[in-house]
């Protein structure tokens, strides 16, 4: 009697190196699954489950820090068009809320300056604060 051994398929997914990162955010753009998380100017991170090893990402990198590196699973067919079709809807859904609601102002607006005097004022304040904030640290 011949044993069976199962194997599920596996082939190389992305890997961000961590010390070129420069978080440009290019790579996060054209990945079709959002399989690649951070933000702006902080260090990105590819999730090995979510990657198609589509390569969109290592085109797109201007620090070349990307490669096809870490062994994960094969995704199906199907399992990759589930994931592309959430990134669209989560896109879609982006841009049908206005902004204001997705990114709240934090700062009231009742301090509003309302004669050209006053601006002028202010703006004259700032001025004497950055003034005499830099002769303190002389």
């Amino acid at each position: 009697m011949q044993e069976v051994i199962m194997q599920t398929q596996q082939q190389y997914k992305a890997f961000i190196d961590e010390e070129n990162c420069i978080g440009c955010g290019k790579c996060i753009r054209v990945c079709p699954t959002d399989a690649i998380v951070g933000s702006k100017q902080v260090l990105h991170t590819i999730l090995p489950q979510l990657c198609t090893s589509c390569s969109n990402c290592i085109n797109t990198c201007p620090t070349d820090c990307i490669t096809l590196s870490t062994l994960g699973s094969v995704l199906s067919e199907s399992e990759e068009l589930v994931l592309t079709q959430k990134k669209q809807q989560r896109l879609g859904h982006n841009q049908l809320v206005p902004p204001t609601i997705l990114f709240p102002r934090t700062m009231p607006t009742t301090n509003k300056i309302s004669t050209p005097t006053d601006r002028k004022q202010s703006i004259a304040d700032a001025i004497a604060r950055v003034k005499a904030k830099k002769n303190l640290a002389k």
